[in-house]
């Protein structure tokens, strides 16, 4: 199980991760009061994802 839940966080991560860079490098000057507000709601579901991924990862390690 904690396999599992660290390779669909791990996905989901690198996902979210792509789509913020995509945004930043095409988007950034563009974006507006409504965009700020999606880029941040990314970037916390991001790091969400990415320490549910270092904290299983972690775990599995060890047994």
């Amino acid at each position: 199980m904690k396999k599992t839940t660290f390779y669909i966080s791990l996905i989901i991560a690198l996902l979210l991760f792509i789509n913020i860079a995509q945004i930043v490098s095409t988007d950034l000057e563009r974006l507006t009061e409504y965009g700020y507000g999606y880029l941040i709601g990314k970037v916390i579901l991001f790091v969400i994802f990415a320490s549910i991924a270092f904290f299983t990862k972690s775990k599995t390690v060890k047994e």
